[in-house]
This record gives structure tokens, C-alpha cells and sequence, in this order.
């Protein structure tokens, strides 16, 4: 929390990067100018924009080795040119092999997709898919205690609902029929331990 009357969020940001820049600078006169080389990711990684679950920090990855795309969800849609243009670049441009599709427990938007109500406009368009993923599931997901168990079961059903799109896309299936590897797994990062959980439903 920023202390009250000193700095706002933004100011004490621009202020700690100029720190972070010049200790990295001490430690390697080279580190900022290495990068523009260009860029050779080992996997990309498609996630959820919560603020809890960056997944450089909770992969101890560092700048350069994951390229990453982050929404609301984890979500990848047919007619989201945002989502599709990330993997195109991935697939065609950079060559990744690997595409990691990540939820995590404690998701509001998988919440938010368990609650008709919770929102309407754009939010509501998007978590649609999700929606009608826990209508067709709701049997099964309402047995379950609310809360943590809920959004797990959710979660990973939606996890799984994004690697079969994913999977299922022609420039994947482009790639593949030209001898280019692409694999996508289904992973989920447990925020309460900071773990993460491969779902074993990699398609490849």
C-alpha cells in the first residue's frame, strides 16, 4: 500500500523502476541492450489477467523466456482477433512449440460465469462460453461445496474447453501438417500454494 500524502501507485511505479533499471544496469552494463536482439521464447503462455497470477514471477522466469497473453479467464475465442493474432505470431513468427493454456483457482471471472447476473456488456459477452460451459456441467458442479471447489471444477473444465479450441484452430493444424510441433497443455496454478498442476490433457 503506498503511504497516504507521499506518492500515488503510478508515481511510486515509475519511481521503483528507475531503482530496478539502474540496479540491473550496475549488475550487467549489457542487460537492457541484450534484449533488442529479438526475442526467442521458449512457450507462450495464455492466462488470466488477475493481478495475483503473473506468470513470470510465479515461474521464476526471466524477460524474454515466455510470451505471454493475459485476459479475463484464460479465454481464447474463434472471433477474437486479439487472442488468435497472439497465436498466429506464436506459431508463425516465433516458432513456439509449446503453448501453455493456464487457469488458476479463486477466478472471478469463473465465478462471474456461475452468476448470470454478476455482469452485464462486454464482460458478459466474453464469459459467455464459460457460462454455458457450467450450465451444461451444473449437475455435476452444484454437488460440489461452493466456493474453492466450485471454482476448481469450473476452472479446469474451462481449461480444457480452451485447449480443444486451441488444438482445433487452422493455423495449428497448418503447423502440424508442415512437420512444425505445437503442443498445448492445460495447466492450473493453485494460488493457496503457489503451485501449479498439469491437467494431463495436452493436445499435440
Amino acid at each position: 500500500m503506498v503511504p497516504a500524502g507521499e506518492h500515488t501507485l503510478p508515481e511510486l511505479v515509475l519511481k521503483y523502476n528507475k531503482i530496478w533499471s539502474k540496479d540491473n544496469l550496475s549488475f550487467d552494463p549489457n542487460y537492457f541492450k541484450n534484449f533488442t536482439g529479438g526475442q526467442y521464447p521458449g512457450f507462450t503462455w495464455i492466462g488470466c489477467s488477475d493481478s495475483r497470477v503473473a506468470s513470470d514471477t510465479l515461474t521464476e522466469t526471466l524477460p524474454g523466456q515466455i510470451f505471454t497473453h493475459r485476459n479475463i479467464a484464460n479465454g481464447v475465442s474463434e472471433d477474437d482477433a486479439n487472442s488468435l493474432a497472439v497465436l498466429q505470431y506464436t506459431i508463425d513468427e516465433l516458432k513456439v512449440q509449446d503453448i501453455v493454456i493456464s487457469g488458476h483457482t479463486y477466478c472471478g471471472g469463473i465465478n462471474a460465469a456461475m452468476d448470470a447476473t454478476a455482469f452485464d456488456g462486454p464482460i458478459a459477452k466474453w464469459i459467455k462460453p464459460i457460462a454455458d460451459l457450467y450450465e451444461a456441467n451444473r449437475d455435476q458442479i452444484d454437488a460440489l461445496l461452493p466456493g474453492y471447489e466450485r471454482n476448481y471444477a469450473l476452472g479446469k473444465l474451462n481449461v480444457k474447453r480452451v485447449v480443444d479450441i486451441v488444438g482445433n484452430l487452422e493455423m495449428v493444424k497448418k503447423a502440424r501438417e508442415g512437420g512444425q510441433p505445437v503442443r498445448i497443455h492445460g495447466w492450473m496454478y493453485h494460488m493457496e500454494t503457489g503451485l501449479i498442476e498439469d491437467l494431463k490433457i495436452t493436445n499435440e
